[in-house]
């Protein structure tokens, strides 16, 4: 008797033209992030902004970057980060990469940080789309379903907090938008001048 196989959990995408991974197919994926300090974030009012940029572009580029070999996908669902390969990928690499992601932020702020990782194997579809060939059963949507249980296990600081060189300093980010925001006003402040012609 044939054992019928577990439909695998989706993230969808708008529109997947350009895209290495082909829809239907079924992919690694990593779910990562650093669970956000509520202390923190209420004596600083900075921390909030630096945690969304952190991990909202400087962290999905870094694991981009670091792991480009296996053609990383950064996709969101319903505001949840996931990161989807397209070739052979370490699971070992990946968990030590984020450890240090961890570690590294934990150092920044002054402050450890814990986070949430998870991998399995997710499909690959586009909205309002059935796929052409998919070798597996197609489940619920990833965000939606109970297997989102299985890539929310806690991920633990290890060691000291320490520079791994991944991401903008919070010194050196606060300073940048210090800066911009001086730029800002002087050009509001230089647009609101009266000009006179004689």
């Amino acid at each position: 008797m044939k054992k019928e196989k577990k439909p695998v959990p989706v993230l969808y995408t708008t529109n997947a033209k350009g895209s290495l991974s082909r829809p239907g197919s079924v992919n690694p994926t990593l779910h990562f992030y650093i669970q956000m300090d509520e202390e923190l974030a209420n004596e600083d009012p900075k921390y909030k902004a630096y945690y969304e940029d952190m991990m909202f572009h400087e962290i999905p580029q870094a694991i981009v970057n670091k792991f480009v070999i296996s053609q990383p996908l950064y996709i969101t669902n319903d505001r949840i980060p996931f990161f989807m390969f397209k070739s052979n990928i370490d699971e070992w690499s990946v968990k030590e990469f984020c450890k240090a992601i961890l570690q590294e932020f934990s150092f920044h702020t002054g402050k450890d940080h814990n986070g949430i990782y998870g991998f399995g194997k997710t499909m690959f579809l586009e909205n309002g789309k059935k796929p052409r060939f998919a070798f597996s059963a197609h489940g619920e949507k990833l965000t939606r379903s109970e297997d989102l249980k299985d890539f929310q296990n806690p991920i633990e600081l290890e060691g000291d907090p320490a520079d791994q060189g991944i991401m903008v300093p919070l010194y050196a980010w606060k300073e940048e938008k210090r800066r911009e925001e001086l730029e800002a006003d002087a050009k509001a402040a230089s647009a609101e001048e009266e000009v006179v012609n004689w």
